[in-house]
C-alpha cells in the first residue's frame, strides 16, 4: 500500500521503522516487567466502557512501575513524521514536535475504549511488539454521522471490495493490516480503539503526540 493515503478524506500515513534504529530490547523488557506486576492498569477511564488494559497514561509518578526510556525511539520517529508532514502541503515550513506519551500492553482479552487525543494535531501508534496472527490492530472509526441512519448502506457494502480504502466511506470502522514495528499516523481527532483477544504473546504499542505549529 501507499504510505500516505486518505481515509474518509482524512490524511493517514502507514510505514515501518527499523527495529535496530532504537533500543527495542530495553524498551520491551521495561514494559514486560511493568505488565507482570499488574495486567490491568487504566487510570484515566471513567466511562461505562470500563477499559481493562495495561495503560501507562497519567502514571508517570507511580513508584510501582518503571517509566520506559523513549529517547531512542523518538529519534526513530523523526524521519517518518517529517515525510508525513511534507505530504500535507503546508504553505510555510512547519515547526513539528513529537513526544511519546504512553504505552499499552496486553495479552489478556481486553478493551481500550474509543477515544481521541485532544492535546495535539496528529497521533502516532507504533506496534513495538505485535504478532499479526493473534494480536489486533488499532481500529479507526468513521467520523461521519450519516453512517448511523443510512438504510441503503448494507446493499452497497455487499457489492464493493471491502479491502479497498477508496470504499472506506461505506464502513463504520477501518483497520490497516499491521506488522511489528509498523507505525500509523492519523489526525488526533479521529476516534479509535483496540479490542484484544487472549493471546500467548504480549501486544505492545506506543502512542505519541505530534504538534504542528506555524513556521517562521
Amino acid at each position: 500500500m501507499q504510505k500516505f493515503q486518505r481515509l474518509w478524506g482524512l490524511p493517514v500515513y502507514k510505514t515501518s521503522i527499523d527495529s535496530n534504529s532504537y533500543d527495542k530490547q530495553k524498551l520491551v523488557e521495561t514494559i514486560e516487567n511493568n505488565y507482570s506486576k499488574q495486567a490491568v492498569r487504566q487510570n484515566w477511564s471513567k466511562s461505562y466502557f470500563r477499559s481493562d488494559i495495561h495503560h501507562s497514561v497519567m502514571d508517570e509518578n507511580n513508584p510501582k512501575f518503571k517509566e520506559p526510556d523513549y529517547s531512542s525511539v523518538e529519534k526513530a520517529y523523526q524521519a517518518p513524521i517529517t515525510e508525513f508532514i511534507q505530504n500535507l502541503n503546508i504553505k510555510n515550513p512547519a515547526a513539528v514536535k513529537h513526544k511519546v506519551v504512553n504505552y499499552t500492553a496486553a495479552k489478556h482479552a481486553s478493551l481500550l475504549e474509543p477515544h481521541i487525543h485532544t492535546e495535539c494535531e496528529f497521533s502516532l501508534v507504533h506496534y513495538v511488539k505485535f504478532d499479526k496472527t493473534e494480536n489486533s490492530p488499532t481500529i479507526l472509526m468513521n467520523p461521519y454521522s450519516f453512517q448511523d441512519y443510512w438504510e441503503r448502506k448494507r446493499k452497497l457494502m455487499e457489492i464493493v471490495h471491502s479491502e479497498n480504502i477508496e470504499n472506506s466511506w461505506l464502513f463504520d470502522e477501518w483497520a490497516f493490516s499491521t506488522d511489528e514495528d509498523d507505525i500509523l499516523i492519523f489526525p488526533a481527532i479521529m476516534k479509535h480503539y483496540v479490542k484484544n483477544d487472549e493471546s500467548k504473546n504480549l501486544r505492545i504499542t506506543l502512542s505519541a503526540n505530534i504538534n504542528v505549529n506555524k513556521g517562521e
